[in-house]
C-alpha cells in the first residue's frame, strides 16, 4: 500500500526477512506461509539482536525494570540500556546455554541482584535515589493475575486446573486462575481496568502501574474480596483434629499463615486481640488482612 493508502495497492511484495537484519541478502521465504523461515532468520540472521531481546524481558518479568527501558524499542529511538554489559553477557551466555529459557530464569532469579531485599540505605538514597543502579529490591504490586490468584489462594478456593475454555471473570464461581479469564476487546473486564490491564487493542510492551482510589474501593466493598475473606476465615476455623474448640488467637495465626505465609508478629497480635475484643469480627478481620500490602506486593 505506497503511502499507506488502502484503496491504491502497489505491486505484491513477496514475504522475505527484514532487511536491516539481514545477513544474506533479499531472498523471498518460499515454504508454506513463510514462519518456519522467518522463525530461523529471527535466531540465525537476528541472533544477537533476538537474544538481548528475550533477556532484557526476562529481567524485566524479574526484577520489575527491564535494562533497556524500551522492550519494544532497541533502535535509535529507544532508551540506552542501564547495564550494557550487563545485557550483552546475559545475551552470549543465553546463546551458549540452546537458547533455554530454563537456563536464563534460573540464572536471574539465583544472582545477588534479585535476592536483594528492598529495605532502603542513606548510603544508597544519596547516590542513587531512584536505584537506577539495582542497589536494593525494587518494592513492586502484583500484576492483576497474581493478585486475584493470591486473594483465591488465601481462600483456598483457587482452582489449578490446566488447561480448557476461558470463563468470564464476573462468574461467582470461576475460581480458575486468572490467565484463564476471558478478554475481550469491545470490554475489558473492570477487575483488570482498575489493576493496570494493558489496552487488549494494540501492542503494548509493559505496564504502567496506577494507584487509585478505585482501587482500594474495591478491595473494601468487592462480592469476590469479601467472599475470599470469608473462606479464609472458614480455614482458619476449622481445628487440625476436625474438631471446632479453636480459639481466636489460633484462628487469627491461622489466617496469617495462610495469607501471608507467615505467624503474626507479636505486636499484630496484640492488636488483633485487642480490634476482636472491641467488638471487632474474625470475618472483619480477615477481610481487612486479605487488603493490606503484603498480599497486593512481592514479598
Amino acid at each position: 500500500f505506497p503511502g499507506g493508502n488502502v484503496t491504491r495497492p502497489g505491486e505484491v511484495v513477496p514475504r522475505r526477512f527484514v532487511s536491516v537484519l539481514s545477513a544474506r541478502g533479499d531472498e523471498p521465504f518460499r515454504r508454506g506461509a513463510g514462519r518456519l523461515d522467518l522463525a530461523e532468520r529471527t535466531f540465525t540472521d537476528a541472533a544477537p539482536l533476538a537474544a538481548r531481546v528475550i533477556v532484557n524481558r526476562a529481567w524485566g518479568w524479574h526484577l520489575g525494570k527491564p535494562l533497556v527501558a524500551t522492550p519494544s524499542d532497541f533502535g535509535a529511538q529507544g532508551e540506552r540500556p542501564t547495564h550494557p554489559a550487563l545485557l550483552d553477557d546475559l545475551a552470549a551466555r543465553f546463546v551458549a546455554a540452546g537458547w533455554s529459557m530454563r537456563w536464563l530464569h534460573r540464572e536471574v532469579v539465583l544472582s545477588a541482584t534479585y535476592r536483594q531485599a528492598s529495605r532502603p540505605r542513606d548510603e544508597g538514597l544519596a547516590a542513587d535515589p531512584t536505584n537506577r543502579l539495582l542497589w536494593r529490591a525494587n518494592p513492586r504490586r502484583l500484576d492483576v493475575e497474581a493478585f486475584r490468584d493470591a486473594l483465591l489462594q488465601a481462600g483456598g478456593t483457587l482452582d489449578l486446573t490446566p488447561g480448557g475454555p476461558s470463563q468470564d471473570l464476573d462468574q461467582p464461581d470461576n475460581a480458575r486462575r486468572t490467565v484463564y479469564g476471558r478478554i475481550s476487546r469491545g470490554r475489558v473486564n473492570p477487575l483488570l481496568q482498575l489493576f493496570d490491564f494493558p489496552e487488549p487493542t494494540m501492542h503494548s510492551p509493559g505496564r504502567e502501574a496506577t494507584t487509585t482510589p478505585l482501587q482500594q474501593l474495591f478491595v473494601m466493598n468487592s462480592p469476590f474480596v469479601r467472599g475470599q475473606a470469608d473462606a479464609l476465615l472458614r480455614f482458619a476455623a476449622a481445628a487440625p483434629d476436625g474438631g471446632a474448640n479453636v480459639d481466636d488467637a489460633a484462628k487469627v495465626a491461622a489466617m496469617y499463615r495462610r495469607a501471608l505465609a507467615r505467624d503474626p508478629a507479636d505486636a499484630e497480635a496484640r492488636r488483633a486481640a485487642a480490634f476482636l475484643a472491641g467488638g471487632g469480627t474474625l470475618a472483619q478481620f480477615a477481610h481487612a488482612l486479605l487488603t493490606t500490602n503484603e498480599v497486593m506486593f512481592w514479598p
